[in-house]
């Protein structure tokens, strides 16, 4: 690739290669023998400005976490990328598909700045918004021209739409799967690419089981307190499927079957606190969840400070986290948080909210798992960004 030339002097060239040195290895999930965040937004980057501004402005994000003298060239890259963004998006209809596939590119990239930058406004869930609406616009052309492309878009959009759900009664982004990315599995996607799995790992199956549990819950809080057999049998089948999952060693090392059991923890648990819906939880809740919790805390601690894994564990650590009454689970988990090296602010601000909800399940029951997550969210105001 030729380097376009603001990226090649003064700031905007630190920047840039920190971008391509440091930052990209932690967006992605995988990253051996391709990294997409480097091959296809640059790509993307060498024929579009707003994409150039996007990558310097994640870049000097990451960067906060050890240089807080960047905040000002941050905001400033970010506000150019909105400008540009908003008035690109006015005039949709009369761009020509190269400028609207930058254009969700860069959408799609915005929505990991707000990670990165631990937007606390829920900032990430308009550009998922955005990007759904392009999405439907371009896909088939993107599809028949460029399928390597769509492939990792696509993988983004449905990454970030599933990780989404650490709630279950606030109103939540549709994200439309089937009609945005018509994709029949997220198994089939870019299966055979170099970057097969580039965010969900070898654990696609687990993956599909997350907005599986959020309906369920959804049909649980309207059934009140006696499940429907409908209900019963979902619960059964995801269970099944849980239970039943096993990594596919075939393309990945151990850290990613690693990856792979801490979501399958985590979804066991969000699955039973979702079953049981938002009343008080039960004795019985909590004999289902422990023993998950604690080979979660097991699972988590093999996995190395180095793996690329550590960019997607923000949801397993919240549902997980957000289900331990134990002081002795509570300081393992924030131990193996604090001690990390992957040097991610989302990482480590995952703690925040947890302790808030840890500090009001002192003195009330009803703060615990995903439903008293949701409550002190709410009344802190706060909307996370979760990637």
């Amino acid at each position: 690739m030729i380097v376009p030339a603001q990226l090649r002097k003064g700031t905007n060239r630190y920047l840039f290669e920190h971008f391509l040195h440091v930052t990209a290895k932690r967006m992605a999930g995988r990253t051996y023998p391709e990294n997409p965040f480097l091959s296809c937004n640059l790509k993307i980057a060498s024929g579009s400005t707003i994409m150039q501004h996007a990558i310097l402005a994640i870049s000097a994000s990451h960067l906060l976490y050890k240089r807080p003298d960047m905040a000002e060239i941050c905001a400033s890259h970010y506000a150019i990328v909105l400008r540009a963004m908003k008035h690109a998006v006015t005039r949709w209809k009369t761009l020509d598909s190269c400028d609207q596939i930058a254009l969700l590119a860069t959408a799609l990239a915005l929505c990991w700045f707000e990670t990165i930058d631990v937007n606390t406004r829920g900032a990430l869930y308009h550009h998922l918004e955005a990007s759904k609406f392009m999405f439907q616009t371009v896909k088939r052309r993107l599809k028949d021209h460029d399928p390597s492309l769509f492939g990792f878009l696509a993988e983004q959009y449905a990454y970030l739409a599933t990780v989404s759900n650490i709630t279950l009664r606030s109103a939540r982004f549709d994200p439309e799967m089937n009609r945005t990315l018509s994709l029949p599995s997220l198994g089939l996607l870019n299966k055979g690419s170099n970057f097969y799995g580039c965010l969900f790992g070898c654990s696609h199956l687990v993956y599909e089981t997350i907005p599986m549990i959020c309906d369920l819950a959804k049909s649980r809080i309207k059934e009140g307190i006696a499940p429907s057999e409908t209900s019963y049998q979902q619960y059964e089948y995801i269970l099944g499927e849980l239970k039943a999952w096993q990594p596919t060693q075939r393309y990945f090392s151990k850290d990613f079957g690693y990856a792979g059991r801490l979501y399958r923890e985590a979804c066991l648990i969000f699955l039973e606190s979702s079953f049981q819906g938002p009343d008080t939880p039960s004795l019985e809740l909590y004999a289902a969840v422990e023993p998950c919790l604690a080979c979660f805390l097991e699972v988590f601690a093999k996995i190395s400070y180095e793996s690329p894994s550590w960019t997607t564990v923000m949801w397993p650590i919240l549902t997980a986290g957000s289900h331990m009454r134990c002081l002795k689970q509570r300081d393992q988990l924030s131990d193996i948080i604090l001690n990390s090296t992957f040097d991610m602010r989302a990482v480590d601000n995952t703690l925040h909210p947890l302790k808030l909800l840890w500090e009001k399940m002192a003195f009330d029951d009803c703060y615990y798992g995903s439903y008293g997550l949701e409550k002190v969210l709410k009344e802190c105001g706060i909307t996370m960004c979760v990637g």
